[in-house]
């Protein structure tokens, strides 16, 4: 059965104004603990984060803090972090590991967000690192196994994972959710990289959640809009995502979402929000930038500015506006 002919199957009107009202009813009370300052959005630089071409480890862990006492508040990161997560929570990282080692998160910023999330008391063997695949895993540099006394790192397809087998549905996408997210997990943190996308004109941070459902190869089409708002806007992810971050050590402004060293740079930098359609906006804002600089068209002008940015916004599941956006730049 193709996607419209599911849709219309089980009413389409119905399930859109079901969870499209749902959601923004969530919105407007803060969605989930820890979410009442929408739009906050940190971007923070380190020009001296690399060593001899090699990553420093201290100093991206404090990019780290910086950005979450930034967009999380009190006096460190600690306590920020223990705003959204209680140590008993067991707690998913959807990695973004498509394009391989060169532009997916590092182990430096995997290892101190471990390290952040531990000094807010959440134990190592309560996070799991996962992605659509075991193969993606592997792909970007990692183990796939742990657990115990370890963080875990684990595809969709890992023993113990897989789908759902009833058929969830939000707006026009219908889908198996992942078991990791509705079954393992309690906290979802939303770890992508800074990049375009050939479709969906920017795949940083919301567009990285298509990793939870079964079938994200239906739903590229008009610019993926308004396809990535309704995952975003499923009632599980919207319960369940406390926090979205992004690895902007290595940025990319054009070819994405696999790697293309032509146009990449070091952008030393690393993202956060509880937000992430306001954080994909100022990303949006970081990547044309960069394209000026490259002499390259704007997205819009190649067909692929990413209208569902905006779609998602008007669904009261985030803000688009850069001029209501705070944004929260240190270098």
């Amino acid at each position: 059965m193709d996607r419209r002919t599911f849709v219309k199957s089980v009413g389409l009107s119905l399930a859109l104004g079901t969870t499209t009202g749902a959601c923004a009813k969530e919105n407007r009370r803060g969605r989930v603990r820890g979410k009442g300052d929408p739009g906050r959005v940190a971007l923070m630089t380190d020009a001296k984060v690399r060593r001899a071409g090699s990553l420093d480890a201290g100093r991206v862990k404090a990019l780290l803090d910086r950005a979450l006492k930034a967009v999380l508040g009190g006096p460190d990161a600690t306590s920020g972090l223990r705003g959204i997560i209680d140590p008993a929570d067991v707690v998913g990282i959807k990695l973004n590991c498509l394009a391989g080692p060169p532009l997916s998160p590092t182990r430096e910023f995997t290892q101190a967000l471990v390290a952040a999330l531990v000094s807010a008391g959440v134990a190592p063997g309560r996070i799991v690192f996962f992605e659509r695949g075991e193969r993606d895993i592997r792909k970007g540099g990692f183990e796939v196994g742990g657990g115990g006394e370890r963080p875990a790192f684990l595809g969709n397809d890992s023993r113990a994972a897989g789908y759902e087998k009833e058929i969830a549905v939000s707006g026009q996408v219908g889908s198996c959710l992942s078991r990791i997210l509705t079954r393992r997990i309690s906290v979802l943190i939303n770890l992508g990289v800074l990049k375009d996308h050939n479709l969906a004109g920017v795949g940083v941070a919301t567009k990285n959640l298509f990793g939870l459902i079964h079938n994200p190869n239906k739903f590229h089409d008009n610019g993926c809009d308004p396809y990535v708002a309704d995952v975003l806007a499923f009632p599980v992810v919207q319960k369940k995502l406390r926090l979205s971050l992004v690895d902007a050590l290595t940025a990319q402004c054009n070819g994405g979402p696999g790697y293309l060293p032509e146009y990449a740079w070091e952008m030393n930098g690393i993202m956060a929000s509880k937000d992430p359609i306001a954080l994909d906006r100022v990303a949006w804002d970081v990547i044309e930038k960069k394209r000026r600089e490259k002499g390259l068209k704007t997205l819009a002008k190649e067909n692929r500015a990413p209208k569902w940015i905006h779609t998602a916004a008007s669904r009261g599941l985030g803000l688009d506006d850069l001029e209501k956006i705070k944004i929260i730049r240190e270098s």
